[in-house]
């Protein structure tokens, strides 16, 4: 592979990535520098580190992930985004401690779940790339910077979107996304 498809199936992998950071960040009561390193660390960690475990068990792992890579990313989403959705619609409670963010979503334990759904897809190439007779180091490393670039633009442009009001409405919407995030990787195997 050259630099260039190298880099456009970085860019690829990365809008979900990208997607579910802008919604997590439309959540957030306010904005930290913090949570778009977290997001950068996990989405982009994951991103480096599928596709090397895709590649290492392209043989018995590709069946499965073609047939279900999109049922998991859906399922895992789908919980995620529900979860903020519920979340925008509960009623406010007084609480008088600081919070970083409202779901905290970018705390590591509740970014796993999502970084994983994410990078299902960087599982299949590596898959790909082993059955091409290919190297998937490189490949690897441009998903995992590229996508912890954009992860981290993805929470900044989050909190820049919800500035223009409403919190709860905006963590709803952020869920929504999220979710019709996961609807997209469903259909897209499907049809």
């Amino acid at each position: 592979m050259n630099f260039l498809e190298i880099f456009l199936i970085a860019l690829g992998v990365s809008v979900d990535a990208f997607a579910v950071s802008v919604g997590g960040a439309m959540g957030c009561r306010r904005s930290s520098w913090r949570n778009g390193c977290n997001a950068a660390l996990f989405f982009g960690g994951f991103q480096f580190l599928m596709p090397i475990a895709g590649f290492f068990a392209a043989a018995a792992m590709s069946v499965f992930v073609r047939e279900w890579d999109h049922w998991c990313a859906f399922l895992l989403l789908l919980l995620v985004g529900g979860k903020m959705i519920f979340e925008g619609l509960k009623k406010e409670e007084k609480n008088d401690e600081p919070t970083v963010c409202q779901l905290d979503f970018f705390s590591p334990v509740k970014l796993l779940i999502p970084a994983v759904a994410t990078s299902l897809d960087a599982l299949a190439v590596g898959g790909s790339i082993a059955f091409n007779g290919g190297t998937v180091w490189w490949p690897a490393a441009a998903m995992g910077i590229v996508t912890g670039i954009i992860s981290y633009c993805g929470v900044e442009l989050g909190y820049k979107l919800k500035s223009f009001g409403c919190e709860k409405l905006m963590t709803g919407i952020g869920g929504g996304v999220i979710v019709i995030i996961g609807i997209k990787i469903l259909l897209e195997h499907l049809i």
